[in-house]
């Protein structure tokens, strides 16, 4: 026989255990599980509606109202995905098109001309905070301040920023970044 451990303080002594009716004791812990169970879903709920936008989060929507909230959310957010990444591909664009990273490999004798396109990661930490790697070539027409400064414009402001080469000449940015508000541009 199993005794749900939320039940323990109301069994008897186990003396007196052969005398309780094992329908009573199945129904304590159909009980004990079936309050388990709802807790867990109001737990879920919880965190669900904990990662709605702060105005949702100002008062406790019931259950209906926040599932509702989340299926307009999700959509939302996939638009705003893909109005990024199109935007990533115009200024990947962009740099293709003005030769950004064009340089003479001057190490070498016959000056061949070697082109590399950055290598860009962008990760979301929190909800307002992104940090971004840049991996590219030093001698880059675009200097890390045009970058910042494009970048504030977006909407973003830098909270750290740190920076490393390698022998090769290839350089690596470690950008830390809060969201302010994203341009519709």
């Amino acid at each position: 026989m199993f005794l749900h451990p939320s039940h323990l303080q109301r069994v008897p002594k186990p003396s007196a255990i052969t005398n309780i009716d094992p329908s009573l004791i199945k129904k304590l812990n159909h009980n004990a599980s079936e309050r388990d169970r709802r807790k867990k879903l109001i737990t879920l709920y919880a965190s669900l509606r904990s990662i709605l936008p702060g105005a949702d989060q100002t008062r406790k929507l019931s259950i209906p109202a926040t599932i509702s909230r989340v299926l307009k959310y999700i959509p939302e957010l996939q638009k705003q995905v893909e109005k990024l990444k199109q935007r990533k591909q115009d200024i990947l664009s962009s740099i293709h098109k003005k030769g950004d990273q064009i340089h003479i490999d001057t190490n070498q004798s016959n000056g061949i001309v070697r082109r590399s396109l950055p290598s860009v990661s962008v990760s979301q930490i929190e909800e307002r905070e992104v940090m971004i790697q840049i991996c590219g070539s030093q001698n880059m027409r675009s200097s890390l301040s045009e970058v910042l400064l494009n970048l504030e414009e977006e909407g973003l402001e830098v909270s750290n920023v740190s920076a490393s080469a390698s022998s090769g000449a290839v350089v690596f940015y470690n950008l830390h970044l809060q969201v302010y508000f994203l341009s519709q541009s």
